[in-house]
């Protein structure tokens, strides 16, 4: 990626370096006295000829600034700082997280079951506030989850984001986490974001989408008619009940997945919980050698099936 010097910096803001570029704008390291290190976003150049991709900007600023005003935040959204979503001046100035996106440290290695579902449950608390303040993201994928450097989870980038009130047919989103409704163009729901979360959600688990794809037509098929490979198949630290859960979420049907987010999280916390031990190497040998001695000792209290049945003839 070869740096791009920037037309327009806003005031009091000094660029470090560039973090990166996405579809509508190029991001900055920058640094500010108040806010310190932040990663500030500026528009394309190209945006002012692409109207599409410029509404997009703005709608990420709007949003994002939207879901930072108010008497609540969630830790699992990305902070925004301040912004300007119109004109030759338009910026956004978000927390800077250094840990990358979670796409990133997905494609480094399989992760334990525990971070796995921990972010999957911060990702969906992100999701979930959204969801409150009336925010459709309608791009919920690890591309577009930030982390701290302690891997704290953040939903991000609300370009593509809806206020609920809004109705659209736009068939908006990425092919690999897409719901099917929105391949065939109905409007974007609650629980079209439930299925993104769902697809995010095996990916994260598996260490591999669960559809695969290589042309938007072939997802879409596979969308709208497959149904991906149980998840007890992917990894064996997997409880048949959680993949329940994320099954549920990915329902072709949508009025079989959860109604929103909140049962989600509140059924993947259930099953997650009451996941059952996986023991291995000398732990698990020596667990069974006791329980085979446990089962040849007679026990004084039960004395086993047939005690009790001669007790009960007697």
């Amino acid at each position: 990626m070869s740096d791009v010097s920037p037309r327009f910096v806003p005031d009091q803001y000094k660029i470090i370096k560039q973090l990166g570029s996405g579809q509508t704008s190029f991001v900055y390291l920058a640094w500010h006295p108040i806010f310190g290190e932040v990663a500030l976003k500026l528009p394309r150049p190209e945006l002012q000829h692409r109207p599409v991709l410029w509404r997009m900007f703005e709608n990420e600023v709007q949003i994002t600034l939207s879901l930072n005003g108010g008497h609540w935040r969630s830790s699992n959204i990305i902070q925004a700082l301040e912004g300007f979503p119109t004109g030759d001046k338009a910026f956004l100035t978000l927390e800077h997280c250094p840990g990358g996106t979670l796409d990133m440290l997905l494609s480094k290695d399989k992760l334990d079951f525990e971070t796995a579902t921990r972010l999957i449950l911060e990702v969906a608390r992100g999701l979930e506030f959204a969801h409150k303040q009336q925010v459709l993201h309608r791009d919920v994928k690890p591309a577009n989850v930030m982390l701290t450097n302690q891997l704290q989870a953040k939903l991000a980038d609300f370009g593509t984001g809806l206020f609920m009130t809004e109705r659209t047919s736009e068939r908006v989103g990425t092919a690999f986490y897409m719901a099917p409704e929105i391949f065939e163009g109905h409007p974007p729901s609650v629980q079209s974001d439930v299925y993104s979360l769902g697809v995010l959600a095996y990916e994260v688990l598996a260490s591999e989408r669960p559809f695969k794809g290589h042309s938007y037509d072939e997802l879409m098929l596979q969308h709208l008619t497959s149904v991906p490979v149980n998840l007890k198949y992917k990894r064996s630290d997997i409880s048949i009940e959680l993949s329940h859960v994320i099954a549920q979420a990915m329902s072709r049907d949508k009025a079989k997945r959860f109604n929103s987010v909140t049962a989600f999280i509140s059924t993947f916390e259930q099953v997650t919980q009451e996941q059952p031990e996986i023991t291995t190497g000398r732990k698990a040998r020596d667990s069974a050698v006791n329980s085979a001695k446990n089962e040849d000792e007679p026990s004084k209290t039960r004395g086993g099936f047939f005690s009790w049945f001669k007790k009960s003839k007697n």
